[in-house]
């Protein structure tokens, strides 16, 4: 079974964010899947990423980014590898990224199957990835003003950068600007269902509230989402029931299936199992189990 790896494993849950350069890992070769974002640069040597049975060897100046949810698994060869890696949330970005080109490349990476696993940033790019994380580096050290950390500017920054390389590439060069005429009536309609998710959303009124033809949104949302609403909703409420399970313990699971908008159980469970890959019974024994 693989491995869930959360941002509290780090004790990072409340900043968003952990970086640190690694040369070798305690999850060398095994399966995990993580509830944030993972973005990593290699900055020397060689390591294998695999997903699905497919494998790809990574060298120095390759990068790649894992959304939350997805099977992978990293083999450090050599011993000289230098990978800088980069775990995070969408909640440590500032008001204002979901307008920005990297939040649609966030949102498309939910949906692609599977998940590229190599990006290659030209000479001029991989200098900046690496002058990012190195100051994301001295970032996460200096904890003396949290309030006026740049931490989302520069994670941002790496995102963008991300970004620039994988729709440079001659296969996704149509997909930002085919979704540009609809940005400002996404963007908005991401927000209010990233405040509402717990609330009854129907397809039919989030296109007559923002707009759009019903086939319109069904088109758009996707594109822009990276997902059809319904799951991107689903994956809202099970990544809120994620944080109730370990910030509540004791909960009764049908207290946390209603709290995140659920009226039955069984699509709670149904919902649960395909987002997180455990149950949520078997979520909160892991949980448990790391205390």
């Amino acid at each position: 079974m693989a491995e869930l790896v959360t941002l509290e494993y780090f004790g990072a849950e409340a900043r968003g964010y952990h970086v640190a350069v690694l040369s070798q890992s305690k999850r060398d070769g095994k399966a995990h899947y993580h509830d944030y974002y993972h973005a990593c640069y290699v900055a020397s040597g060689q390591l294998v990423h695999t997903q699905e049975g497919t494998s790809v060897r990574l060298g120095a100046g390759d990068a790649f980014i894992v959304p939350p949810g997805f099977v992978h698994s990293l083999h450090f060869e050599g011993g000289r590898t230098k990978l800088y890696s980069l775990a995070f949330s969408e909640s440590l970005f500032r008001a204002g990224f979901s307008q920005t080109g990297g939040f649609r490349f966030l949102r498309e990476l939910q949906g692609e199957q599977p998940v590229r696993l190599r990006v290659m940033p030209d000479k001029e790019r991989r200098y900046l990835l690496e002058n990012l994380l190195d100051c994301l580096l001295r970032q996460q050290e200096n904890t003396e003003l949290p309030g006026l950390s740049t931490a989302p500017d520069l994670a941002a920054a790496v995102v963008g950068l991300l970004a620039q390389c994988y729709y440079l590439q001659p296969y996704n060069t149509g997909k930002l600007e085919g979704i540009a005429a609809y940005t400002g009536d996404m963007s908005r309609c991401v927000s209010y269902i990233d405040l509402h998710f717990k609330e009854p959303l129907t397809l039919h009124d989030l296109a007559k509230q923002f707009g759009l033809s019903q086939s319109a949104f069904c088109s758009v949302f996707p594109q822009f989402a990276g997902m059809p609403l319904k799951k991107y909703i689903a994956q809202k409420r099970i990544a809120e029931a994620q944080v109730l399970i370990r910030a509540h313990p004791e909960w009764p699971l049908h207290r946390v299936s209603m709290e995140v908008g659920y009226e039955d159980d069984s699509t709670f469970y149904r919902n649960f199992l395909r987002v997180a890959g455990v149950s949520p019974s078997d979520y909160r024994k892991i949980h448990r189990q790391r205390q």
